[in-house]
């Protein structure tokens, strides 16, 4: 996403019914099954409108009653605001001085909100040691028929001083294969196994080429793995108008939708394999262990790298020789040409591991039951990483768990106990591919078992 912009999106936070359908539809060829990790029985709510069974003091208090009305009057919209104004004043990518930062904060404003005398209340670190990746250096330039180097470059917005950020001239897919290599470019629409199938009836073959993808209908994972299946050289996903751009709406900072030169950023780990730390790093157990696949079956063997519509418009115009089929016409003003060439690119992407601990954050208000198996804990979550910022995603949501828990806080010190133990979790490393969460259920799963 555009760094500027109220709408610094990511990955998801949680693996829905409706996504898990669609990465299956989108996974063809039929692959192995992975192993699930077997957590038994596990009341997990996350809604908070499901809170008020929790909360219920009695048999004969009713969601309408004074406690739920006293919890609801305490949560603000000011106080959110404030919440969202400070987390978003500096950058908080995983494993970095910022996201550790962003932890203390929560952390701080979670333990100041459910202070109350004699409620037990504890706020713990969860510090799992997970690989990360960082962009080091990263180019494309079209080399044939004309010759012209991509800036891949997010412009300055001068009503916004937060897009003034070095994180503007490194964009990155994470996970991406380090690489340097240069081919004719095919242009294969969102990338799923449909579209793909769709040249091979054109007598479009990808092996070898550099295929351009537009973000869209399916996880920038599975394009970058049905394009690797497929035999391609390396990925450029970029983001089309039709789909977030100006034919949508405004676009930012008049509106909400992604500018010219803004870049979503985003995780091209096979997550729909097996999401979480792609080493296993804080486990005894190694991820072929935990989900049946290895960690270099968990990651592009490719060059991936996301790109502006700005930057793959002079592409996109250089494209030739076969029509596109049905659907895969964008929003820009010219038809689209699904290649192979005349456009060639040249695509390098050089990035580095480092193995980095990540700061999940959980507040827990116990129950008289805490710690027997007769306890069934209600779990209240959401990620704190982001890509730079987070404003939207992430952290409209961060402020309204603080919110949550200063209205809990206020219940604890009226003397009210919850019957069920409630965790109020701050997860990081989500944008990489769920690490945080995943690794925390991974470590506390005999507890939660129970």
């Amino acid at each position: 996403p555009h760094v500027g912009s109220l709408r610094d999106r990511g990955g998801v936070a949680s693996p829905s019914r409706a996504r898990k359908q669609a990465h299956r539809k989108n996974m063809k060829p039929k692959m192995r099954q992975a192993t699930t990790p077997p957590f038994p029985a596990l009341s997990v709510v996350v809604l908070l409108v499901l809170l008020p069974v929790a909360l219920a003091a009695s048999a004969d208090e009713t969601v309408e009653g004074p406690l739920e009305k006293l919890f609801l009057s305490v949560p603000s919209a000011a106080g959110a605001r404030e919440t969202l104004r400070d987390i978003t004043s500096y950058d908080h990518l995983a494993g970095t001085e910022g996201c550790r930062r962003a932890a203390l904060y929560v952390r701080s404003r979670l333990a100041s909100a459910l202070a109350a005398p004699g409620a037990g209340i504890q706020v713990e670190m969860h510090t799992p040691e997970v690989l990360l990746q960082y962009p080091v250096e990263r180019s494309v330039t079209i080399v044939a028929p004309t010759v012209f180097e991509l800036p891949l470059t997010e412009d300055m917005v001068a009503s916004d001083a937060t897009s003034d950020t070095p994180w503007r001239n490194l964009t990155f897919n994470a996970y991406s294969a380090n690489g340097d290599v240069t081919g004719e470019v095919v242009y294969a629409n969102y990338g799923t196994p449909d579209d793909f199938e769709a040249l091979e009836e054109a007598g479009v073959k990808v092996k070898g080429k550099v295929v351009l993808i537009r973000y869209g209908k399916c996880f920038r994972g599975l394009k970058a793995m049905n394009a690797e299946r497929r035999g391609a050289a390396a990925v450029i996903i970029y983001s089309d108008p039709a789909d977030d751009g100006y034919l949508q709406g405004k676009v930012y900072p008049d509106g909400p939708w992604r500018p010219k030169t803004g870049v979503q950023r985003g995780s091209a780990q096979f997550a729909s394999l097996c999401a979480g730390d792609v080493a296993r790093m804080y486990s005894t157990q190694s991820t072929l262990d935990l989900c049946g696949y290895a960690t270099e079956d968990l990651v592009p063997k490719i060059p991936v790298l996301p790109v502006s519509w700005g930057d793959a418009e002079p592409i996109l115009r250089q494209l030739g020789n076969t029509a596109v089929p049905k659907g895969f016409q964008g929003g820009l003003p010219f038809p689209y040409m699904a290649g192979p060439g005349p456009a060639t690119v040249r695509v390098m992407v050089e990035s580095t591991m480092k193995a980095r601990s990540i700061w999940n954050v959980c507040a827990i208000i116990p129950s008289p039951l805490y710690g027997t198996k007769d306890d069934r804990q209600v779990l209240v979550g959401n990620h704190r990483d982001a890509w730079v910022f987070g404003a939207s995603d992430p952290n409209s949501g961060t402020s309204a768990l603080i919110e949550v828990a200063k209205g809990i806080g206020r219940l604890l010190n009226k003397g009210w106990r919850p019957r069920r133990t409630i965790k109020l979790c701050s997860w990081d490393g989500e944008e990489y591919g769920l690490l945080g969460s995943t690794a925390w259920g991974e470590t506390y799963e005999e507890e939660l078992g129970e």
